[in-house]
């Protein structure tokens, strides 16, 4: 399976963390799930904020 670097267009393999010819760096998914997580609380906690 392959994937398109933002950078520079080429089709390289999914699992590869760094663009061979762009040298683009994929962010992890780890790091987006958890961003993800870190908005919803952040929102939770404001409408809760306004709410009281």
């Amino acid at each position: 399976m392959k994937k398109e670097c933002p950078s520079c267009a080429m089709m390289i393999e999914k699992d590869t963390q760094f663009c061979p010819i762009c040298k683009y760096e994929f962010p992890r998914s780890s790091y987006q799930k958890q961003l993800k997580w870190v908005a919803i609380i952040l929102a939770v906690l404001f409408l809760l904020v306004i709410l009281l």
